[in-house]
């Protein structure tokens, strides 16, 4: 008996790493339906925002009637999402000389100025939808 008790735990027990949620991302406030909408997704501080190759996901959204939306499974756990409109198509955040962005982007937590890991983190242990609203200079 005490096996089989043992046995159930342990199958619960290997349930519960391998959960993941849905997270559904509306980027709003596209002043333009030219380009697409290309977006990244940390796990951790490791390279956010702009190291793409650190990112856990990414990829590109198209936009329709002024919005874009993005649909990802992912493990529970603690998660930054940054976007950019890519109103040129040519893959790349253009900036100014200063190095400000001249394409509209956002972040999770929708906070301005300088994006950080953790103005932007947020947690994930069940399906949530997070809205993003893109900010132009």
């Amino acid at each position: 008996m005490k096996q089989i008790i043992v046995g159930i735990a342990l199958l619960l027990g290997c349930f519960s790493f391998g959960q993941e949620a849905h997270l559904n991302i509306t980027i709003a406030g596209i002043q333009s339906g030219k380009g697409k909408i290309m977006y990244t997704v940390f796990s951790d501080k490791s390279g956010f925002p702009s190291d793409v190759d650190k990112a856990i996901e990414k990829g590109l959204a198209t936009i329709k009637n002024g919005e874009a939306e993005i649909g990802l499974d992912l493990p529970h756990g603690e998660y930054a999402v940054m976007v950019f409109h890519d109103e040129d198509d040519d893959n790349e955040l253009r900036t100014n000389w200063f190095g400000l962005p001249k394409e509209g982007v956002g972040n999770s937590n929708n906070h301005k100025g300088i994006p950080s890991f953790k103005k932007s983190v947020f947690k994930l242990s069940e399906d949530k939808t997070i809205k993003i609203n893109l900010f132009y200079m």
